[in-house]
């Protein structure tokens, strides 16, 4: 039987298509609609369904009715990268003319409002508690704005040691895949990563990132994979899209909607992402309320 081609969406930003080589993947986990990948040095490949976001190591395929990557799957065999295409026992993906997605440009996003981003605290925060009322989110920071529980809090102002006292209490706690500490982790990034240009929070950044490498040891391959992108600026298109309507001073629906996609994401990666993204703006307000002027 030949295999299934499967169509090819839109592969990310930094899906490397192998022309000219071969390369060969093992099954790191499965789901319903995402395959994870991994090859000899390491480095994740995922395959997503058509309905998810496109992220920087991601191939979004069109799935036949009916498709689950958790039947009918040998965890044991290898996949084949070789000249653009993967190669499964039973179907393949063309990656030689997916279309790319691309994250808005750096220097797009820091010629934004940075009044409009400190405005939205109070708006996603808001956003946060409705959504996990509605959807019954739990977390084991316990971090949604009124809930009970410690909620571990990042500063600019923070020295290395408290820094790195934090980011311990985070990285690695939870379950599942990505732990909820480390999706607040994440958010938080997010958040100042397009700011650098005050001085405060390029530094800031520094100290989080050697906290962060230090600590990958004690949280999930895939966890550690997210992490290590977001140390270097790469993330998910949800996230990407929020920062830059956040940026550009968009509507309250638009702001909404956007809020909304990143916490779709898990059962509550998204809102953990999304309350770490919160102290993140929180933390620049603090270092930038001194320079934005006021009406």
């Amino acid at each position: 039987m030949l295999p299934t081609p499967l169509s090819v969406m839109s592969i990310g930003s930094l899906v490397d298509r192998g022309r000219g080589d071969e390369r060969a993947y093992q099954i790191h986990s499965r789901f319903q609609k995402v395959l994870n990948l991994v090859d000899a040095q390491g480095s994740l490949l995922t395959l997503l369904g058509s309905d998810f976001q496109d992220f920087p190591t991601a191939v979004r395929v069109a799935l036949p009715a009916g498709w689950d990557w958790q039947r009918g799957l040998d965890p044991s065999q290898l996949v084949i990268l070789r000249d653009s295409v993967l190669q499964g026992i039973t179907w393949s993906v063309d990656l030689n003319y997916a279309p790319r997605w691309e994250p808005a440009s750096p220097a797009a996003q820091a010629a934004g409002s940075l009044n409009a981003v400190l405005a939205a605290s109070r708006i996603l925060a808001d956003q946060l508690a409705q959504y996990c009322r509605h959807h019954g989110v739990r977390s084991a920071l316990q971090l949604q704005p009124g809930w009970p529980g410690r909620k571990p809090r990042l500063n600019v102002a923070d020295e290395r040691n408290a820094v790195e006292y934090t980011v311990s209490e985070l990285i690695g706690f939870g379950s599942g895949l990505t732990p909820d500490g480390d999706d607040y982790l994440l958010g938080y990034l997010a958040a100042l990563w397009p700011w650098q240009r005050f001085t405060a929070i390029a530094s800031h950044l520094k100290l989080m990132q050697d906290a962060v490498r230090l600590q990958l040891h004690r949280t999930t391959s895939i966890s550690g994979h997210f992490l290590t992108l977001a140390l270097q600026g790469h993330y998910s298109q949800p996230i990407d899209h929020l920062t830059t309507v956040l940026m550009q001073g968009d509507s309250l629906k638009e702001v909404v909607v956007a809020s909304n996609k990143v916490m779709e994401f898990g059962s509550a990666s998204g809102a953990d992402c999304l309350a770490g993204y919160i102290n993140g703006i929180n933390a620049l307000e603090t270092v930038a309320q001194p320079q934005v002027t006021t009406t």
